[in-house]
């Protein structure tokens, strides 16, 4: 057990900020993408916490769940037009106690590669839609669920383009920044291909300080990877997205949003386009009761990964030659998947009773 710790605590850093986004979609989707029951919750809201404490009731009775849980696959793709927009390249499994509350987040690592799809896991979305619409949740659900062994309930895939565009409709976020940095090779959407290499890039730059940020800066500022020193580093850029995020929802929750009746209209509009999930309508009000009750500093995380020879930490993947399958993929070690399977179950049941 003390490995599997070191593991959540190896990985903390870097999954927190994506375990806020995810948290915030959700949030996003319950509010913005509403029953007409749910607006009315809304307007009522601000009368007083009868309201907020009706909505954290501990009773649950919408949503599918499996020993007292709920899973619920979250995905994330760049979208627009260029190639590859469809893929899936953020994965994370959240599973949640509908009872203790207790949560659990598992980050995918996109280049698994799924047997029953030939392919690898970020595509699994891509030829679901291609079969028929809709049917990407339910294939990708399906292969997460191959992999982890663990019943998928639910999936919330997000278009990354639309919290940007949600970014705008908030007026932007006042952000603080740390560490002012120059990228001198910010890729420019379509001209992935130019014939000149310089054409492909622009220059961005951000100065230490407040500074108020609309949508496309933002996105800039959490994406920049080819920054001069150590904001070039993921440690650094992780903790961009965190600061980011964390403006957001500053910005969402405040009152002169929640009170804004056409802010609220075009949010609405926007995840409208940008979320896609089979929750269904009548799950909603049960969904952002679970959403409220999440204690951010105390949700369990863990990865799929090739170890830690430094910690001590065994491998459960390992990368085999790339003539293998024609390209670089993610295997579990010895070909086995059950000490993939028993690892998650491990993350997942550890402060519940087998007997549950």
């Amino acid at each position: 057990m003390s490995k599997l710790k070191r593991r959540f605590y190896k990985y903390l850093w870097l999954l927190r900020p994506l375990i806020y986004f995810f948290i915030i979609a959700f949030f996003l989707l319950c509010l913005v993408w509403l029953t007409p029951k749910l607006w009315s919750i809304l307007k009522t809201v601000s009368k007083g916490p009868s309201m907020l404490i009706s909505l954290i009731n501990p009773g649950l009775e919408k949503l599918n769940k499996s020993r007292d849980r709920t899973n619920i696959l979250l995905l994330g793709m760049g979208g627009g037009n260029h190639p590859g927009a469809d893929l899936t390249d953020s994965l994370m499994l959240i599973s949640v106690n509908l009872l203790s509350g207790d949560t659990v987040i598992i980050s995918l690592p996109r280049d698994i590669w799924v047997e029953s799809l030939s392919a690898k896991l970020n595509t699994a979305y891509h030829f679901g839609e291609t079969k028929e619409s809709g049917g990407g949740l339910v294939l990708a659900k399906a292969a997460v669920s191959e992999i982890t062994h663990q019943p998928i309930h639910y999936a919330v895939l997000l278009d990354f383009t639309g919290f940007e565009k949600a970014i705008d409709v908030l007026g932007g976020i006042d952000l603080n920044i740390p560490h002012g940095f120059i990228d001198e090779k910010y890729p420019l959407p379509g001209q992935e291909n130019a014939a000149v290499e310089s054409d492909r890039y622009e220059i961005i730059k951000f100065s230490a300080g407040l500074q108020h940020l609309d949508g496309p800066t933002a996105l800039k500022y959490v994406r920049s990877r080819q920054a001069q020193g150590e904001e070039g580093t993921d440690y650094a850029r992780a903790q961009r997205q965190q600061l980011v995020i964390l403006a957001f929802k500053d910005q969402l929750l405040s009152l002169k949003t929640l009170l804004h009746p056409q802010k609220l209209k075009n949010l609405k509009a926007i995840f409208k386009d940008s979320v896609k999930t089979d929750i269904p309508a009548s799950g909603y009000p049960d969904m952002l009761k679970l959403v409220l009750r999440l204690n951010k500093d105390k949700i369990r995380t863990g990865i799929l990964d090739q170890g830690s020879v430094s910690e001590d930490i065994p491998p459960l993947l390992y990368n085999p030659p790339s003539s293998l399958y024609g390209q670089w993929v993610l295997l579990p070690v010895n070909n086995n998947w059950q000490a993939v399977h028993q690892y998650i179950s491990d993350i997942i049941y550890q402060n519940q009773s087998v007997t549950e």
